[in-house]
């Protein structure tokens, strides 16, 4: 079964050759050409030959790109990309195809969305591997969704870059991020979404210990109307006061509040775990009555005579 495959995805490759080359008194049939590469390329995934697989796709782009069939060839390099990564587990190489597929669904003009997730796949594929590509990679998918006024459907991705910076301990970019995120949610009218952001905002700039800049922020934030009745706007301005009071007791107190519990879960775990520079704690109340010797109750304190048992000095005389 293998081999037959193999022979089959040869042939094709053959026959494709042939289209794209012309002759004397003919062009190229890239469209032609194309179709005997996408074969191939199936022919070569059935006998498990992957890298040629991808290989293919990407020639078969190449010939949809001459007939100005760019959707085709977009989606050619996102079936190499996956190939690269799933099987072949050359992860540069499937950086690089994603890359190359979302740039040609950009240039498509109507695939914004689909360059985007592209750009996502890429980022994805690099956590692991390069913290700075992959935030680089994140911000271009979210840059397409802004940029092609797209950034309604950004949102979950943006928060996934978000929780991807906090637990890389890159507060300062995480803030930018989620500042962008409160922007497209105020843009695109979702104001529920636009208040949680702003009240996360306030919360990462309190954990990275900006406290000034948190209530610049604030001020900032209260430019809109909608958010400066909301709950999310309350607690944010309490938490910049706790901070600035070094009252760690009730910060901890308004961090479990609904309306920080509810946000994400990275959001909310940084809430919690923050801990204000210097900060005083209320000391617990210790409840303790004094008692004199035999076990009563003696106002004067501990160690004076009961008053029971003080002796008149006149009753003495009386005696004598």
């Amino acid at each position: 079964m293998e081999s037959s495959s193999i022979k089959l995805a040869q042939g094709f490759l053959k026959d494709a050759q042939k289209a794209s080359k012309g002759g004397w008194f003919s062009k190229p049939e890239w469209d032609i050409a194309a179709q005997y590469l996408d074969k191939a390329a199936t022919a070569f995934k059935a006998a498990r030959h992957f890298e040629e697989a991808a290989d293919c796709y990407v020639k078969a782009s190449d010939a949809y790109v001459q007939i100005n069939a760019v959707y085709l060839a977009a989606k050619c390099y996102e079936n190499a990309a996956m190939l690269a990564d799933t099987h072949v587990k050359d992860h540069d190489m499937a950086i690089t195809y994603y890359s190359r597929a979302s740039d040609l669904y950009r240039s498509q003009g109507a695939a914004a969305d689909k360059a985007a997730e592209m750009m996502e796949c890429a980022a994805k594929i690099c956590e692991d591997i390069d913290t700075n590509r992959t935030i680089r990679l994140y911000d271009s998918a979210l840059s397409i969704y802004e940029n092609e006024d797209r950034g309604r459907f950004g949102v979950e991705t943006f928060k996934r870059t978000i929780r991807y910076l906090l637990d890389k301990g890159r507060l300062s970019e995480a803030v930018d991020f989620q500042v962008r995120l409160s922007a497209v949610c105020e843009h695109v009218n979702n104001r529920l979404e636009m208040n949680k952001s702003n009240l996360s905002a306030i919360i990462i700039l309190l954990a990275f210990g900006d406290s000034v800049e948190a209530g610049k922020k604030l001020d900032e934030f209260g430019q809109d109307v909608a958010f400066t009745r909301s709950k999310e706007a309350a607690t944010a301005e309490r938490l910049v006061q706790a901070y600035s009071d070094g009252d760690q007791d009730e910060y901890v107190r308004i961090a479990s509040d609904q309306s920080v519990t509810f946000l994400d879960t990275a959001i909310a775990r940084l809430a919690a775990k923050t801990r204000i520079p210097g900060a005083r704690r209320q000391e617990p109340r210790v409840s303790e009555k004094p008692v004199a010797y035999g076990g009563e109750h003696n106002a004067a304190g501990p160690g004076a005579p009961l008053a029971n048992d003080a002796v008149d000095e006149d009753d003495d005389d009386d005696l004598l």
